[in-house]
């Protein structure tokens, strides 16, 4: 059999592994645009910042493809998928043909469509490309606009900080990390970002890049000038789509995949930031663009590939960042843009702590944690279970809520917890009761 996987990040990575362990003897061969793609895409934020050499990013060897015996096309773009022919066609019009293909091919960064973006000094922050080129720049660069104010964003302003740039974050939006947190928790980040230097410019959109060849400032829709010699557009992702638009395959904002990681053609299957898969929250399909989801999407498709069955049971969506010292994490409807709950928890027992759930009925469907992230693994998992919590809500937000708390709560809805960790907990507590 012969395996194609385009792209080669968290998902592809997963998928080839799982697939070789399962088959020892089937053809794998990859596609990736990237010259060397074996590094982990969230740490690129502190190898632009000095905090990390570029050796302790990578987390797979560099004979990663010669030990699994996977055929690696590198440096090379799959620019469309044939289904009906089982082929892909590569950018130098090589025609490769499959019985089974993953697209993994991740997802690209958005630009806003104004003039001056071919200029020398902009750039997305999406692979260690950009940093490495950002890098080479920054001799020549006393200040930078960031324009967005989502995490990538964020990062690359705190990284540029730390090279003793003077950096600009221009948000369009009156909040940071608007599809991440609540307009509080933003609030306590601008102000973070402001005490280390970082300017941060809310409802500002960019009109035009200026300069002729060079950067030289950004004006924004409201007629003031930034000056900068380097901009990054920070303004989320969309999944890259190019190799099956307009093809049978069939994707909405991404890939829709089931819970085979397979979509709406047999042979073909999907993982990682391309793929729309279901959210157990919303009770539908969405993109979770997220590493930890890559990494099991990507294994459940490479064991669908090698006809060992495996289920993908859904995702929940879920960032987390730590900016100077500071962590959040937020998951599920706990955005701003979102609406969708019925009561909120919330309280702030220090000025760079700040705790907030929302519920649906008696059921946690998001939080968000700033400064005391401790219980972010034991809320998460009431957030996956959906299990009433009627009798928790006036201890969930407590310093001392914890693990046996919840206890009770899992042996009285053991059916909700059949991992082997819940099942051997439940046991031992039947045992000692």
């Amino acid at each position: 059999m012969k395996n194609i996987i385009i792209g080669s990040s968290a998902a592809g990575i997963s998928a080839a592994e799982a697939l070789r362990r399962a088959d020892p003897t089937c053809e794998i061969v990859m596609i990736s645009d990237e010259p060397n793609p074996l590094y982990s895409r969230p740490l690129i934020s502190y190898y632009l910042a000095g905090e990390l050499p570029e050796e302790r990013i990578y987390y797979r060897p560099p004979d990663f493809y010669e030990r699994n015996r996977i055929e690696a096309r590198l440096g090379r773009r799959a620019v469309r998928v044939e289904p009906r022919a089982n082929r892909v066609i590569l950018d130098n019009g090589e025609e490769l043909e499959y019985d089974n293909l993953l697209l993994a091919t991740g997802a690209v960064p958005v630009f806003p469509e104004i003039e001056g973006l071919e200029k020398r000094g902009v750039f997305g922050f999406r692979t260690l490309k950009d940093a490495k080129e950002m890098l080479r720049l920054l001799p020549e660069v006393k200040e930078a606009v960031v324009l967005g104010g989502g995490l990538v964003g964020l990062k690359a302003a705190v990284g540029l900080r730390a090279r003793g740039v003077e950096v600009t974050v221009a948000v369009g939006s009156p909040h940071l990390l608007s599809q991440m947190i609540d307009a509080r928790a933003s609030e306590i980040y601008g102000e973070l970002l402001e005490a280390h230097g970082i300017k941060v410019a809310t409802g500002m959109e960019p009109a035009k890049i200026l300069g002729d060849s060079q950067v030289t400032g950004v004006l924004m829709r409201s007629g003031e000038e930034l000056p900068c010699q380097l901009v990054v557009v920070g303004k989320g992702v969309r999944a890259n789509l190019e190799p099956v638009e307009g093809t049978e395959v069939r994707y909405d904002y991404g890939i829709i995949i089931d819970e085979h990681c397979r979509t709406n053609i047999p042979n073909i299957y999907a993982a990682g930031d391309v793929a729309q898969s279901y959210d157990v929250v919303r009770g539908e399909h969405w993109t979770n663009a997220l590493w930890p989801c890559a990494v099991e999407q990507g294994r459940v498709a490479g064991l669908n590939m090698a006809a060992k069955e495996a289920v993908y049971r859904g995702s929940i969506g879920m960032n987390s960042v730590q900016l100077f010292d500071l962590p959040v994490i937020s998951a599920g409807l706990a955005g701003l843009r979102e609406r969708d709950f019925d009561e909120e928890l919330i309280v702030q027992p220090a000025p760079r702590v700040y705790k907030r759930l929302v519920l649906r009925g008696d059921r946690v469907v998001g939080f968000i944690l700033v400064g005391e992230i401790e219980n972010a693994g034991l809320i998460r998992s009431l957030v996956a279970k959906g299990v009433s919590v009627a009798g928790l809500k006036d201890q969930l937000l407590r310093e001392s809520f914890g693990f046996s708390e919840v206890l009770p709560l899992i042996e009285g809805r053991s059916e909700r917890f059949p991992e082997r960790e819940y099942q051997e907990l439940i046991e031992t507590m039947r045992l000692v009761s």
